[in-house]
């Protein structure tokens, strides 16, 4: 009877431990913490936050400048080589050599310019881009680099009969325009009256003019001097008289002080070294 007893309480005193030893090791999984969304963000490398978008720019060694490619002297893309020159072209070339970093540009139209800068598909935008206080209320317009006004292209036997807005603001008088830019601005809101087309490429309206299907391209006293030395058919119409004075400037997201301090520095350094009369001679005269 004493060995059965001892029987049954060893059979019950090894039930007991193999019980707890069971519930030990259930406990240990089920304290086990289990990863949280949250743990698993924290264990992953958060990118690198700039104070600048100088900084950015400089540490992924380029910049990515947008412009139109279709407003000479001061952006081109050449269909022979597929590349960007013009006066802005080599102007962002030098800045990108003062930051230590390679220029790429990227094409944009003038009607998307500001959302496409806005967009964050490139830093800065040029291109012959008008100072004015529309562009100001959402981007930051640096300081001013060349002047300017709007003038008539236009051919040269014309010469003589397009000498105001009244004598272009007329049904009879064909005008041609790039869209989206201040010199469809200008058309829409001083020459009424005319008969208004527009062109998507401003590159084809000089030659439309010499060709009679325009009278009139409203452009920059500046792009108007370089398409009349190019075609001996084009006269450039009161340029030192021009119907408004403007401004062009470089254009960037606005709130960015330490950037758009580093560029306004650096417009000054161009003007005092005389490299913007030297682009000036290369690209206009």
């Amino acid at each position: 009877m004493k060995k059965f007893t001892k029987t049954i309480l060893a059979s019950t005193l090894a039930a007991t431990m193999l019980m707890t030893s069971g519930t030990g090791a259930f406990a240990a999984t089920a304290v086990k913490p289990v990863p949280t969304v949250a743990a698993e963000a924290a264990k992953k490398p958060q990118a690198k936050k700039f104070e600048s978008r100088l900084d950015e720019i400089i540490a992924r060694g380029y910049i990515l400048v947008g412009t139109p490619g279709d407003y000479k002297p001061f952006t081109y893309l050449n269909p022979k080589t597929n590349e960007f020159e013009g006066y802005d072209i080599d102007a962002m070339k030098e800045f990108a050599k003062s930051l230590g970093v390679e220029a790429r540009f990227v094409q944009t139209s003038w009607p998307t310019l500001m959302d496409d800068m806005l967009a964050n598909k490139f830093d800065i935008a040029v291109g012959g881009v008008t100072r004015n206080t529309d562009r100001q209320k959402k981007a930051h317009m640096s300081d001013p680099y060349i002047m300017f006004g709007k003038a008539p292209l236009i051919r040269e036997v014309d010469k003589d009969k397009y000498k105001s807005v009244e004598d272009i603001n007329k049904p009879e008088v064909r005008i041609g325009v790039n869209p989206g830019g201040t010199n469809e601005k200008f058309v829409r809101e001083h020459l009424t009256k005319a008969t208004v087309t527009v062109e998507q490429n401003n590159l084809d309206i000089p030659g439309l003019v010499a060709s009679g299907k325009y009278d009139v391209m409203i452009t920059d006293t500046l792009e108007a001097i370089v398409y009349s030395k190019a075609d001996s058919r084009l006269y450039a119409a009161l340029t030192d008289n021009p119907f408004t004075k403007s401004e062009k400037a470089y254009m960037i997201q606005r709130g960015d002080t330490i950037f758009a301090n580093y560029l306004d520095v650096w417009m000054d350094e161009m003007k005092l070294q005389g490299k913007f009369d030297e682009l000036y001679k290369k690209w206009v005269k």
